[in-house]
């Protein structure tokens, strides 16, 4: 049941961050004008900001947790990485960036 459990909290821990990734191809203009990827850009904007709500809630109640199973224990150590990777997807989904242009070389 622990294995389980722990296959669980990995999977929803880092398909947030799987999923993100390819939002960071896109830049503003895409947004703009498409309607159904701004939309998946907001669910997974709240998708991103539940899991981390859920890292910090694990984080605080740990001590209750282990308390109840020692097998539960190393369960902080990943808690405390996941909200030290979780900035980087959600700066992807909050700013994207800006097309920049390339300046053509003149040929003399």
């Amino acid at each position: 049941m622990i294995i389980l459990i722990y296959i669980a909290y990995y999977f929803f821990s880092i398909l947030p961050i799987i999923i993100t990734y390819r939002f960071r191809k896109y830049t503003i203009s895409d947004y703009q004008y498409n309607k159904k990827l701004k939309w998946q850009r907001r669910i997974m904007l709240v998708f991103n900001y539940v899991a981390s709500v859920v890292q910090i809630i694990i984080a605080c109640e740990l001590k209750r947790i282990v308390r109840s199973n020692q097998d539960y224990g190393p369960l902080l150590l990943s808690a405390f990485i996941f909200l030290i990777i979780y900035p980087f997807p959600i700066s992807w989904l909050e700013s994207p960036k800006e097309y920049l242009k390339k300046k053509k070389k003149k040929w003399k």
